[in-house]
Parts: C-alpha cells; structure tokens; sequence
C-alpha cells in the first residue's frame, strides 16, 4: 500500500469523503487497483461524489483486470442484483469465483451459495460443499452452519454427524441462531454426539432468544407442557 493511498484512506476514515475522492481519484487515473476499487466503491454508494453505476461499473472492471479481489467481489454483487446494469447471473458467479481465488471469504461463500443453487452456474453440491468448508475454515459462521447441515444431511459430502457437530457448535459459539437450533438438535437426538437434553434445551433457549422463530415456537411448546420454567 502506497504512502498515497494510506493518506486517501485517512482523509476517508476521517470522514472529509470530498478529499478522499478526489485524492484516491488521482491515484486511480494513474493506475492504481486500490484506488480504482475505491474509486468505484465510492461512485456506487455516493460518497464524497454523485452516485453514478455505470462509472462504478467502469472503474470495478479496471481494478479487477488488474486481478483486484474487492472490485471482482463488488462486481460479482452488481451482476448478480443488477444494480445499475442487466442481471447477467453467470458473469456475477465468475466473478465471485476470482475474488475466492484470491483469499476473500465473503467471495468464498457467494460462490458456494449460486454452487448449492445452481444460480449461474451448473449446480454441484460437492462443489458446494468444498467452498463452504474453505469459508467455513476463515471463520465464516454462515458458511460454518451450511457445511455442517452438509455433513448432517451427507449432501455433496459423506454423511458425518460428528463433523456436522463441529461446525455447528463452532458457528453457535459465535452467536449463529439457526447453527444454535440445528446444534439443540444434535443433542437431542444424539447425532454425532451423547443425547442430552439439557443442553438441547440450552442451545434451543438461546437460538430462541436470538431470535430463532423455530426454536420459539419449541421453548413456547414444552412450556406449555409444563417441561420447562423460565
């Protein structure tokens, strides 16, 4: 990173969004990727400028010709939403793919996603599966929960309760609702792991205090049964 663009991310971070345009800008037009993906960011969402897509659009496709995961993520948004330009689903997917390539994890997950889906690209649950554990593995706590509801149903990969465990707990550790109640789940019915209906109820209270409707609907259940008192 250039001496330059720390100076143009400072006046940003400062919140003098007019100078920091103006600054990255010129840095852009000389060529730099940063600064072009900045440039874009900035163009897209109107700050320290009018908004403006299609010269977002235009400055994301130089950034990411230079190889720029950021501007290929932001460009794989644009196409996949059409905001500003036609839905083109499948380039938004290559796009992603590029961004994954190069390490961004956001990029990783969106690419797992349209694989599970099969949204601009041939579905493939394998596929799927390995993009969501390389995400998963970076600490994405949605694509932690995703793969263990891989290994728990055994889509695209073997069917592995234990591992399908691991990585709900690892995204319920990190207050996940729905990894929350899928790991409940677990317990009661001792997939992976020895039944224990305490800490299915543990799990299940706190997904529904996290705001899980499913696991509302249970603790609203077994209270009415009388099972359990808050």
């Amino acid at each position: 990173m250039s001496r330059y663009f720390e100076m143009a991310s400072q006046l940003y971070r400062d919140g003098d969004k007019v100078s920091a345009f103006n600054a990255f800008l010129e840095l852009a037009i000389d060529g730099d990727p940063q600064a072009q993906a900045m440039v874009g960011f900035m163009l897209e969402n109107g700050e320290g400028v009018e908004e403006n897509l299609s010269e977002a659009i235009g400055w994301y496709e130089k950034a990411a010709a230079a190889g720029n995961h950021v501007a290929h993520f932001n460009l794989g948004q644009i196409y996949r939403s059409g905001k500003g330009c036609s839905v083109d689903e499948s380039r938004a997917f290559d796009h992603f793919t590029l961004s994954a390539r190069a390490g961004n994890v956001h990029a990783m997950f969106e690419v797992a996603q349209m694989l599970e889906h099969g949204v601009g690209v041939q579905k493939s649950a394998a596929r799927a599966a390995t993009w969501y554990e390389s995400a998963a593995r970076y600490g994405h706590t949605e694509a932690q929960n995703c793969i263990g509801a891989m290994y728990h149903e055994g889509e695209g990969v073997s069917q592995d309760y234990k591992k399908a465990l691991e990585w709900y707990k690892k995204a319920a550790e990190s207050g996940h609702p729905r990894a929350m109640y899928n790991l409940g789940m677990m317990y009661d019915r001792g997939l992976g792991v020895e039944r224990d209906h305490d800490k299915a109820l543990e799990w299940c209270r706190k997904a529904a205090h996290a705001g899980h409707e499913k696991a509302r609907g249970v603790i609203r259940r077994l209270q009415e049964e009388g099972k359990i008192v808050f």
